[in-house]
C-alpha cells in the first residue's frame, strides 16, 4: 500500500467496539492504527467530552442533549451503541482523559462537533493543559494533532486563538472558492467526502499547498476512489479491512 496514504480509525476501531470510547481507541492502536478521529462537544457545565451525537440516545439509550446535561449526570453512562457487551468500560470520555492517555502514542484528529462558540477555546485550553501544543509533528506523525470541523466558523475561532496547530475543514466536495477560503484562513487540510474526491480537485489543492484527506467511506468503491485521487488518507470504521483492500488493489495493479 502507498506509504503516503493514511488510514485513520474513525471514532476509534468503531467497527468492532463502541465508537468514541477508550477501548475503541485502544483497539485501534493495538491493531496498528495510531491515527484516530474523535468528536468533542461541551456539557452544560462546559466539560469537553468525546461523543458524536448531540443527543445521548443512540449511544447510551438515555434521553437528553449533551448540552443540557452536567458532566456528573452522564459520567456513569455506558456508551455501548447497541453493542452486546457485558463489561462496563464504555464511558463517555472526558477530553482531558483522552489527551492524557494517548500523549505521544497517537496522532489525533479532533473534530469540533458542535457550534458552541466556546468550544474552540475550551478545547485549546485542554490541549495546552495536557501538553499537546507546539509539537511540530507532521500531519500523521505520532504526537501530532489536527483540529477539524464541518463548521467553518469553529475553525476560524480556533485559528484566531492559535496559529500553529493544524486545522482541517470537512465538507462535501472541493471547489476553487473553498480553496481560497482555506488560504485566507490558514487552513492546512481540506476534507471532501470520499466519493467526491478526484485527481483534478486534489491536484488543485496541492498546487495551493493545501493537503487533502477524505471522510464518509461506506464501501470498498469509496475507499478505492479516495486512494486513487491522490488524497493523503481517509477516516475509516473498518481500518484492518481497508488496509487489506488497498494492499490487494495495489498488488493487482503491479
Amino acid at each position: 500500500m502507498k506509504s503516503n496514504f493514511n488510514i485513520i480509525a474513525h471514532r476509534g476501531f468503531s467497527e468492532l467496539l463502541p465508537e468514541n470510547t477508550l477501548p475503541a481507541f485502544d483497539l485501534a492502536i493495538k491493531s496498528g492504527f495510531h491515527n484516530f478521529e474523535f468528536d468533542v462537544q461541551l456539557t452544560k457545565d462546559h466539560i469537553p467530552v468525546v461523543i458524536h451525537d448531540y443527543d445521548l440516545y443512540r449511544t447510551t439509550g438515555e434521553k437528553g442533549l449533551i448540552s443540557e446535561k452536567n458532566y456528573n449526570e452522564i459520567k456513569n453512562l455506558q456508551a455501548k451503541n447497541n453493542f452486546n457487551l457485558d463489561d462496563k468500560n464504555y464511558f463517555i470520555p472526558k477530553l482531558d482523559d483522552l489527551l492524557s492517555k494517548y500523549h505521544g502514542l497517537s496522532n489525533l484528529h479532533l473534530e469540533l462537533k458542535s457550534r458552541d462558540q466556546e468550544l474552540p477555546e475550551i478545547v485549546l485550553e485542554s490541549l495546552k493543559k495536557n501538553n499537546w501544543l507546539d509539537s511540530n509533528k507532521d500531519m500523521y506523525e505520532h504526537g501530532g494533532i489536527t483540529i477539524s470541523s464541518f463548521f467553518l466558523e469553529q475553525i476560524i475561532r480556533f485559528r484566531k486563538l492559535n496559529q500553529k496547530e493544524k486545522t482541517a475543514w470537512l465538507l462535501e466536495k472541493i471547489t476553487d472558492y473553498d480553496l481560497e477560503i482555506c488560504l485566507d484562513q490558514a487552513i492546512d487540510l481540506i476534507c471532501p467526502r470520499a466519493n467526491f474526491s478526484n485527481i483534478k480537485s486534489v491536484t488543485r489543492a496541492k498546487e495551493k499547498n493545501i493537503l487533502v484527506r477524505n471522510w464518509g467511506v461506506a464501501t470498498k468503491k469509496d475507499l478505492i476512489i479516495a486512494f486513487n485521487s491522490g488524497s493523503t488518507g481517509t477516516t475509516l470504521d473498518w481500518p484492518l479491512k481497508g488496509k487489506e483492500i488497498l494492499e490487494n488493489h495495489e498488488n493487482n495493479k503491479s
